[in-house]
Formats: C-alpha cells, structure tokens, sequence
C-alpha cells in the first residue's frame, strides 16, 4: 500500500503544491504524501528536482530535459496515480529552487533525508533550510513519520506568541478538514538553578505554568472561536520542549509548529525546537511562518 497523507475533501487551495525529489527513499514518501495532499486541497502538484549540474545540461538539451523528466515521471507514477503533475529540473540549489518555487505555492512537502550518508546531511538542510526561508507551509516528512497518518487530533506546538499564530490557524483549519480536535502543547523547561531544591524547581515550574497558560488560551481563543466544531484540547507540561512534543505527538496525522516563538533569537529564523522536531517527531512537522 502507497504511503498517503490523510484523505478527506477539501475546497481548493490557492498555488499548487510543491514537493522536492531526488531519487531517494525519503522524497518518494515525499511525493507519496504531496499527491494526496493535493488531491485531498484540490490543488495541482509541482515535482521538482534541483541539481546545478544536470539543470545546466537540460537548460540547453530539450532531449536531456525530456529524458530527466520522463525518469522522474516513471519513478513517481504509482505515488501520484491520475493526478495532473508537472515535473522540472532546476539549476540551483535544492533550498533556493524550492523556496523560489514556494512564492507562488500553497505548501511546500519535503523528505528529511537523501540517498546517502552525505546527502542525509544535505537533506536535513535542505528540510530545515526550506523551512526557514518558505513563503508557505513547510510540511517535512520526518524519519519516524508512519507508512498511515494516524487518526489522532492536529498536534500544535502552542507558545502564546505572536509569531505561533499561522501555525495556530493552519493547525485549526486542518483539523477542520480531517474532522478532528486540536492539541495544544504548551511545554516549559525549567533551569536547573545552582542550590535549588526540587521543590523550589517544581514551585517555580508551577508559576511559569501557570502564567503561561493564561497567554496560551488567550491566543488560541480566536482560532477556538472560528472552528467551533474543533475540540480545542490544551497540554501544559514541564519538560525539553522538542521531547514533550513530540511524545504527544504519538498518533497524531500531523504536528504543526511555528518557526520561533518566546525564545526566538534575531537571525535563528527556524528555533531549535521546531530544528529538532524535523527529525524526531513521530509524524509529520508543518511549519508555519509569519507572513511579514
């Protein structure tokens, strides 16, 4: 059985859908997951393999064009079924080729990994780099991502920021369309003070909690608001962030992030947390940028 994102109608989505392609076993769970998403937003599906090399050769060649574009064709025919697919060769980087592509897209679909040992490095970058630069959503099908979506509710990893919002909105019309809850994870690290005791620890973990529970509610009740039909689920834990979520995340068909949110650093345009869950979430991450 092809790997498939979950299915459910949806009204079409402005830009087509872009999904990165090399060859690997990562992208052809890549292009499985891109097709359905797709099919299931009523959007067209762009396939692209960037390479400096071989787009030089083809930007010349229409027969090498042709030929590169037909064995992409065939690779990926079982994946994308009767959909309507282009696919192009690019000559640039695969991170500037994709977020080129992004400007005009609706979501952006990505492996996390390549074909080798080398190109599992590139391709954690490129994941990661795509998903700091895109214009859209940034959907990265991670390593433990399962062969079926799971029929749990939309994870969102909620801060209460400003910044968290696009996530918290594309994490709301998704469960919408999948006919779904949503399950805010608002998770709190607490430093380990030098001559504090654990129950000075647990009282100060207590106090962030509870603060930070009144700015988590308070953002997410606007989204609560439009999606009445949503259970809005809310998760206050206390723990590494990127461990937390990701174990609530078990089940779900899909986490959603924003790229930084309270712990944001000027210049880190993707946050260690939303880094760290492109490789050990349990599911697929979607990564949601401001627009601004």
């Amino acid at each position: 059985m092809s790997e498939t994102a979950p299915s459910t109608p949806s009204q079409p989505t402005t830009g087509p859908v872009i999904c990165g392609y090399d060859g690997s076993r990562d992208s052809l769970r890549a292009v499985a997951w891109a097709a359905s998403w797709a099919r299931d937003h009523g959007a067209g599906l762009e396939v692209i393999s960037a390479d400096r090399a071989v787009g030089r050769v083809v930007a010349f060649d229409e027969t090498a064009r042709a030929n590169v574009e037909g064995a992409m064709r065939d690779q990926v025919a079982d994946l994308v079924g009767d959909l309507d697919v282009t696919y192009r060769v690019i000559a640039d980087t695969p991170v500037r080729a994709l977020v080129e592509a992004g400007r005009s897209a609706s979501a952006i679909i990505v492996g996390s990994r390549g074909l080798t040992a080398r190109e599992d490095f590139a391709m954690g970058s490129t994941s990661a780099g795509v998903a700091e630069h895109a214009p859209c959503p940034v959907i990265v099908i991670t390593p433990r991502t399962p062969d079926q979506p799971g029929d749990g509710p939309i994870v969102l990893a909620a801060d209460g920021s400003p910044a968290n919002d696009p996530a918290a909105a594309f994490a709301f019309a998704e469960a919408e369309r999948l006919g779904t809850g949503v399950r805010a994870v608002h998770s709190v690290e607490v430093p380990k003070l030098p001559g504090a005791s654990l129950f000075d620890l647990d009282r100060l973990a207590e106090s962030v909690l509870a603060e930070d529970e009144k700015d988590v509610t308070e953002a997410l009740s606007p989204h609560d608001d439009r999606h009445p039909g949503v259970d809005l689920e809310l998760i206050l834990v206390v723990g590494e962030p990127a461990v937390t979520i990701a174990e609530e995340a078990t089940g779900a068909p899909l986490l959603v992030t924003g790229s930084r949110g309270h712990g944001g650093v000027a210049g880190m345009l993707l946050g260690s947390v939303s880094r760290r869950l492109l490789q050990t979430a349990p599911c697929a991450v979607a990564v949601v940028r401001p627009t601004d």
